[in-house]
């Protein structure tokens, strides 16, 4: 078939790597791979090529660029009493780590999870490699060799950098400490991301704008609305998190937020075009059903450059799979996109199930859907978005729930989605994963029997684009397994598009090739996860490929063992 269009073209960024350099590809997320040769005549020939283990469970997607892999890891095994994190360069064609790099934490500075390295893709750029990590620091190591270029402290200020923030009220008190989840974005010589805690009623959340060259901060904007009758100003702080009232171009704000949480948890999108970042949104503190206060369970938009307010959009209230839905964070980030008429459009999915697409430049919305399925008469499924009122034990597995008592108790929708959408520019479509994680008891996962881990998607109207029965709710007719087969099989991934084959990850931790055009399964691995087998008390997550030229790679979390695997596939030429 013809080749996509390249992400050059796309993105208008002249200057943009080639590979999958960064979260979900490029700084516009499309999860689209313009540089390789895979697809539906070849990728039955996909082959392992290595299988690496690093000593600790990979909580991401790698970055590879130019036959490396980029990947780091959730807890490093080799630190004393595993608190620290570790980073490794690894060749595709030797599978040799060519180059590592570490660091050690005490266990208090651990995330809310108990992870104690990072869980974001990195950023290689310009000769550089930049990462978050659960400490609350971003590190800048050489590309080559991954030597220390800088580190910045964003969860206690940071003088060195110009850093005025000391973020850690209610830690003391038994709340968890701001952690550095998102994937950071570069682009223009500069880099941004989301640093916070949603689960601390006293922390606040930021996003931060660094000179890529030095790691020193060009302006800091507080994702806690404090005034209902205005928006934030740039560089203005709250004073609860500040210890030396900083100087220009530095405001202190003396009053108390609308609200405190709305943390970035998703990597922010960048418009070469506009020069402006998206940042989705997590929930409030204190939380409750949408509407919530701004800037919460939503997109932010700012100035890339400046950092001024440009506008935010929240999920509509109808757009939850029941009203009774509440802490539908924004696990997932934002793609950037154009439509057939050359329009540059954003889509945007959430914990709630819901997923829209908005126009870049005012965040009007075009279209939602909502991705979880209900009956042909629009009637909701029992078994989708379960809320056990308070008489049911929290440890039944899977309890039996009528629509009336989920829809009459509040909860959190643990099957709606944390996944970022993948975008085919030549037929119009959108591929997102469906499904939570799969530790909650009462909903974990998915209900597969009415749920596919991924939908594809048509961009105008958002209605399936592959081909469906006439069953009651209505399922794809293709892909029938690994769709609605394995119980809980979870879609808490990104999915990836290869010319006309579009690869997903799940909780079975399997990675799973299908058509673009209809749905067909290709061709499929499973990672080990028979270990877990997607099912309800099974741990285990891979959370998306990364394609690079002929390579595809994953990594794992998986319960045992060395906690995960980094795995590396290429084209078997020898194939017929």
């Amino acid at each position: 078939m013809k080749r996509a269009l390249s992400k050059r073209a796309m993105s208008n960024d002249p200057s943009a790597p080639n590979g999958w350099w960064m979260h979900h590809g490029d700084a516009a997320h499309t999860g689209l791979a313009t540089d390789s040769s895979i697809d539906s005549s070849n990728v039955r020939n996909l082959a392992l090529r290595h299988e690496v283990l690093l000593g600790g469970p990979i909580l991401s997607t790698p970055a590879v660029v130019d036959g490396f892999v980029y990947v780091g890891i959730a807890n490093n095994l080799a630190v004393a009493k595993q608190n620290g994190g570790g980073f490794f360069k690894v060749c595709c064609k030797s599978g040799e780590v060519v180059a590592r790099y570490s660091w050690a934490i005490e266990a208090d500075e651990r995330d809310t999870h108990g992870f104690c390295g990072m869980g974001c893709t990195p950023a290689v750029r310009d000769g550089k490699v930049v990462f978050a990590a659960f400490n609350g620091k971003v590190y800048c190591l050489s590309a080559d060799d991954l030597s220390e270029q800088w580190v910045v402290d964003l969860r206690n200020a940071d003088p060195k950098h110009g850093q005025p923030v000391t973020n850690v009220l209610g830690v003391d008190q038994g709340y968890p400490p701001a952690a550095g989840w998102s994937s950071p974005v570069v682009a223009n010589g500069r880099v941004w991301l989301g640093i916070g805690e949603g689960e601390n009623p006293f922390m606040s959340s930021f996003v931060v704008c660094l000179d890529l060259q030095s790691g020193d901060v060009k302006w800091i904007y507080c994702t806690n609305k404090f005034e209902a009758h205005r928006d934030n100003a740039v560089n203005e702080l709250p004073i609860s998190a500040v210890r030396d009232i900083p100087g220009a171009p530095f405001t202190v704000f003396h009053g108390k937020p609308t609200t405190m949480g709305c943390s970035v948890w998703g990597s922010i999108a960048y418009s070469h075009e506009f020069d402006r970042i998206y940042c989705p949104t997590g929930n409030p503190v204190p939380d409750g059903a949408l509407p919530t206060v701004p800037y919460s369970n939503g997109v932010l938009a700012l100035d890339a450059s400046s950092g001024e307010f440009r506008g935010f959009r929240q999920f509509p209230a109808e757009s939850s799979y029941r009203s009774s839905d509440i802490d539908v964070d924004v696990g997932g980030s934002p793609t950037i996109f154009r439509d057939k008429g050359g329009r540059l459009l954003l889509s945007l999915g959430c914990k709630n199930g819901a997923f829209m697409t908005m126009c870049a430049e005012s965040l009007e919305v075009i279209d939602w859907t909502q991705l979880l399925p209900r009956y042909n008469d629009g009637g909701q499924i029992p078994t989708v978005d379960v809320h056990p009122p308070a008489w049911v034990d929290p440890n039944a597995i899977n309890p039996t729930i009528t629509n009336r008592e989920s829809n009459e108790t509040q909860g959190e929708n643990y099957c709606g989605t944390y996944s970022t959408a993948a975008f085919h520019p030549e037929l119009q479509r959108l591929f997102m994963g469906l499904g939570g994680n799969n530790y909650h008891p009462s909903a974990p996962g998915i209900d597969s029997a009415s749920t596919p881990f991924i939908r594809a998607l048509h961009v105008d109207g958002l209605a399936d684009a592959w081909p469906l029965d006439d069953g009651d709710p209505r399922r794809y007719v293709h892909g029938r397994p690994p769709l609605y087969t394995l119980e809980k099989e979870s879609g808490l991934a990104l999915p990836a598009v290869a010319n006309d084959v579009v690869f997903m990850t799940t909780s079975r931790l399997a990675l799973y090739a299908f058509s673009v055009h209809d749905g067909r399964l290709l061709w499929q691995d499973l990672l080990g996860g028979m270990e877990t087998g997607g099912m309800n008390g099974g741990y285990g997550y891979c959370l998306g490929p990364a394609i690079c030229g002929d390579w595809v790679v994953t990594g794992s979390l998986m319960f045992g063992a060395s906690g995960g695997s980094l795995r590396i596939y290429t084209l078997d030429r020898e194939c017929p």
